[in-house]
Order: C-alpha cells, then sequence, then structure tokens
C-alpha cells in the first residue's frame, strides 16, 4: 500500500489522542463508582433519556472512528495496478501564409488572406498538444512564431498580419521552404512533421527544388491550400482602385496551383483547392493514416488503484450517524390528565 497525499497522514493524532483520552476517562469512571453522582441525561427526539457515562464514551470513541476514517481517505490510500495506454501527440506543424499582395484579391471572399486566417484559426481550434509555428512570407521569409503549443501567442501574431509585414513583393518559395528547414531542425524529435502552405501559387522561380531532398530526409509533408480562383480577382491598392502593372493596365491575379501541386506530390504530402471550406485538422490526420503508423505515440503506464472512497463512505456514514446521536432536540409534548378524587 501506498498513499498519493501521504502528509495528511498526520492528522491522524487528533483521532487517535482522542481515543486515548476515552480510556484514560474511562479507567476514572471505574475508580470513581463507590461516589455519589449526578445521574446524566440527554434530550433525543423523542424524549429525555438517561444516559450511562460509559455509553457516552462508547459515541465518542464512534466519533473519533469516523474522524479517522475521513482523514485516512484523505491520504489517499492505494493498493493493486494497472496498466493503461496513454496516447501523446507527436506532431510539429509549421504553418507558411503567403502575404504577398495578389492574397488580396477578393475573388474569395473577405478576400484570399483573410480567408487563409480563418482556416488556420479553425485548425488551431482542433489540434491539442502538437507544437505550431508560423512562417510569413513573399519576396522572402521569416519564422514570426516559432513552434509552441501555446496556441495564444500565435493567434495573435495571425490577426495581425497583412502584406506590409513584407515590403519585398513576389512570392518566393525557396526562401520559405529555407525557413521551415531550419524552424524544424530546432527540434531533435522524432515527431510527424507537416509544412502548411497556404498560397494563391504564383511562384516566381523554380529554386525551392533543391529543397525537396531535404524535407524528405526530415520527414516532412506539405499540405498545401491554393487560395483563389480559376477566373481570379484584381488587387485593391488601399484607395479604392486595383493595382496596376508597368504599362498601366490592370492586374488580374488567378490560382496558380502547379508549384503546390508538385511540392505535395514530392513530398507524399496533399494538394487541396480552399475556394470551398477546407477542415485543415481532418486533412491532417487523414495524410497521417497515409503515412507511417504509430504518428500519434503510445505508452504503457502503470497506476496504483485509488482505494480511498473504501474509507471516505463508512467514515462519513459513521460521523452522521454520530451527529445524529448528539443533536440536541427538545422532548414532545405530553397530555397530563388530572384525576378527579370522589
Amino acid at each position: 500500500m501506498n498513499f498519493g497525499n501521504e502528509p495528511w497522514l498526520w492528522a491522524l493524532i487528533v483521532p487517535a489522542l482522542g481515543f486515548i483520552a476515552s480510556f484514560v476517562s474511562k479507567r476514572s469512571v471505574r475508580k470513581s463508582k463507590h461516589l455519589r453522582k449526578a445521574k446524566r441525561a440527554r434530550a433525543t427526539f423523542s424524549n429525555i433519556v438517561e444516559t450511562k457515562r460509559s455509553s457516552a464514551i462508547i459515541r465518542k470513541r464512534i466519533f473519533y472512528l469516523a474522524i479517522a476514517l475521513v482523514v485516512f481517505s484523505l491520504a489517499r490510500p492505494r493498493w493493486g495496478e494497472i496498466e493503461i495506454e496513454q496516447q501523446t501527440k507527436t506532431r510539429e506543424v509549421v504553418i507558411a501564409i503567403d502575404l504577398s499582395k495578389s492574397m488580396l484579391a477578393e475573388d474569395l471572399k473577405p478576400n484570399r488572406l483573410e480567408r487563409a486566417k480563418l482556416v488556420v484559426g479553425n485548425l488551431l481550434d482542433n489540434l491539442k498538444g502538437e507544437s505550431v509555428g508560423l512562417i510569413v512570407f513573399a519576396g522572402t521569409a521569416f519564422l514570426q512564431s516559432p513552434m509552441s503549443p501555446d496556441y495564444q501567442i500565435l493567434r495573435g501574431f495571425l490577426k495581425e498580419i497583412n502584406p506590409n509585414f513584407i515590403p519585398q513583393g513576389g512570392t518566393e518559395y525557396g526562401q520559405m521552404l529555407e525557413t521551415a528547414l531550419d524552424s524544424f531542425e530546432q527540434s531533435t524529435s522524432a515527431a510527424d512533421r507537416f509544412l502548411i502552405v497556404i498560397s494563391d501559387g504564383e511562384s516566381q522561380d523554380d529554386q525551392w527544388r533543391n529543397y525537396i531532398d531535404d524535407l524528405n530526409d526530415n520527414n516532412i509533408k506539405a499540405i498545401c491550400l491554393g487560395l483563389g480562383t480559376p477566373e481570379g480577382g484584381f488587387i485593391p491598392d488601399g484607395t479604392g482602385g486595383f493595382h496596376k502593372d508597368a504599362n498601366g493596365a490592370v492586374v488580374l491575379t488567378k490560382l496558380e496551383p502547379q508549384t503546390l501541386q508538385e511540392l505535395a506530390r514530392k513530398t507524399n504530402g496533399v494538394y487541396k483547392e480552399a475556394n470551398v471550406w477546407v477542415d485543415l485538422a481532418a486533412l491532417i490526420e487523414n495524410t497521417v493514416k497515409r503515412g507511417r503508423a504509430g504518428t500519434t505515440g503510445s505508452a504503457r503506464q502503470t497506476l496504483h488503484v485509488e482505494r480511498y472512497q473504501y474509507f471516505l463512505a463508512p467514515g462519513l456514514l459513521i460521523l452522521f450517524l454520530s451527529l445524529y446521536w448528539e443533536f440536541p432536540t427538545s422532548p414532545r409534548a405530553r397530555v397530563l390528565r388530572k384525576e378527579v378524587v370522589a
């Protein structure tokens, strides 16, 4: 037997002293039997009854026994063992959000960037225990929030990000992948790793392909979400107009999924278009099931069985009974009839 809250055992001194005192009191009663003494009485629920000193001592011992049982249960006695299997999350997720100006196009409502934030927010609502980081990228990339199981920090960054965070325009997937690899390399765990890329797919170079082998060597699967429609949309310039190219023509930006599709395919990941709602949490789970087994770690743990209830229940019952016996009440009224003497 062992105890989950062992310091409570010291409190057993109180009922133990009560027991000792009751024995001392009983011995003094025996010594004084030859002396005349007043009778004892107590009020019950029905009447006033005479009580003996010995019965009062017994009631006190019952009260001390109840206290001892309750205190012993608070010490949480445990014996016997059971084995349980605990599932532990072993996943690391880095979210990379495209902050190029084309993400402000309104072919998805309210715009592509706000749709990306909604999807990521839903993901955070459904993750538990995973370490999640945030990368923002355009013409360059940087780690906005390192991987952490504290999602509140990431939520704060998520609300504030916009294309002004990165003054250098364009979309450089190579810079983003290099930043993601650096982020994952900071962890030495054997966790399943996922890079979630949210972009409209407009890549300006092919240098990103140089990082594919590194992604696979580090067991990083890319889950790519394409934001935008084939019809495309114009890019608001913030003044009520739209962005124009060097020739003065309004820029029309369309979803170009080829880069995202290739990145997902070469890393054994998944590509989805986010012009309809995407459940990222379910997408990660499905990607896990297609990958190696044991993506969620399991460990068997031996626990001692809590037995406090075996002492708490009888202790409380006896305590209530002892209080009931000592509860003072007034005797019931009785009708006295006067006898008439003839």
